[in-house]
């Protein structure tokens, strides 16, 4: 059965690196003109001797220039050796002398040398940044052991290093589609999914750019519970529902058909970031409709409308005005 010593996030516990920057999602990241990175990977372990590697596939930024370095070896203390160098430019020179591939390809076979073979496997890569956009090093599969459709055929065609490295073309795209067809189920699922698929699923189902401007916990509930409000969008229970999804706070709609108008008070203070949310859902009101949403733990609030501040509360009553109501003038807010 083949394995995959695989990593997609979090680089740096994957290995060290020198020249990079973190982002949030554990990629390293190149963001200076000019700037250069190199990351050495730990030591993977086949668990026997001899192993052909399979291939290796790489996740990194389509601007990039890159040289990736992989060294297979036998002797776990030679890649004690190499860790042992605390320099990481150093440590990465190490293993470009002992590689036995190399290759500037995001997609590297690891077998055809013919001492390319060993129970451990070492990856060294050096990143340059020549434009002006940020170059990203989103991680790393390399898998084991080695792999060849040939095995499919007749005995006569098999161990025939020249026509494996040809069907290994084939393959190659035979098995990302494979893989992709695998993923499928995990990518469309809000809580498995990986930040950037939640954010693709979010902006399919209509939300837009409020994917990018939530947090990772608020982003998963939209997607969660979310769905019921795709029908809904204009009318109160989307709006009241929403801004309990976004800002965690329970919230009531008064409507003023005749002025075509709408205000939302939440009960409760607005949470960071509330702002960008806010804008937001007012460019989402019908046409024609205003919409104006008020904390009311946001200290006071005065408008053309009311005055409303800490003591104010919103409660359930039974009325004991006339069945013909009493003009709002008359009402004093107490």
């Amino acid at each position: 059965m083949k394995k995959r010593c695989l990593s997609a996030i979090n680089l740096n516990q994957c290995g060290s690196h020198t020249g990079f920057d973190e982002n949030r999602e554990g990629a390293l990241i190149l963001s200076q003109r000019g700037a250069k990175g190199f990351f050495v990977s730990q030591t993977y372990d086949s668990g026997e001797r001899q192993t052909e590697w399979d291939r290796i596939v790489l996740d990194i930024s389509y601007n990039a220039v890159f040289h990736a370095y992989v060294w297979i070896f036998d002797d776990r203390r030679e890649g004690d050796r190499a860790d042992a160098e605390s320099n990481i430019e150093k440590r990465f020179r190490y293993v470009k002398r002992q590689a036995q591939y190399e290759s500037n390809y995001r997609d590297q076979l690891l077998f055809g040398a013919g001492y390319g073979a060993g129970r451990y496997a070492k990856l060294a890569v050096v990143i340059d940044m020549e434009g002006a956009r940020d170059v990203a090093f989103r991680g790393y599969a390399m898998s084991f052991p080695k792999e060849s459709f040939a095995s499919y055929l007749p005995v006569i065609y098999q161990n025939n290093l020249q026509l494996d490295r040809f069907l290994a073309v084939y393959q190659n795209v035979y098995l990302a589609l494979e893989q992709k067809a695998d993923e499928l189920a995990g990518a469309l699922d809000p809580e498995s999914c990986n930040p950037q698929e939640a954010v693709r699923l979010a902006k399919w189902m209509g939300w837009g750019e409020l994917a990018e401007r939530v947090d990772d916990h608020t982003l998963r509930k939209l997607l969660r519970d979310g769905v019921s409000l795709a029908g809904k969008k204009g009318t109160c229970g989307y709006y009241t529902r929403l801004a309990e999804i976004l800002w965690g706070q329970e919230a009531v709609m008064l409507e003023e058909p005749d002025k075509r108008r709408a205000t939302v008070l939440v009960k409760g203070r607005p949470k960071d970031g509330w702002e960008a949310c806010l804008e937001w859902m007012q460019r989402t009101a019908p046409i024609g409709i205003q919409i104006h949403f008020v904390f009311l733990h946001r200290t006071d609030r005065l408008d053309g409308q009311c005055f409303l501040d800490v003591t104010a509360a919103l409660s359930r009553y039974e009325s004991e005005l006339c069945e013909g109501g009493v003009c709002i003038d008359n009402l004093k807010l107490l």
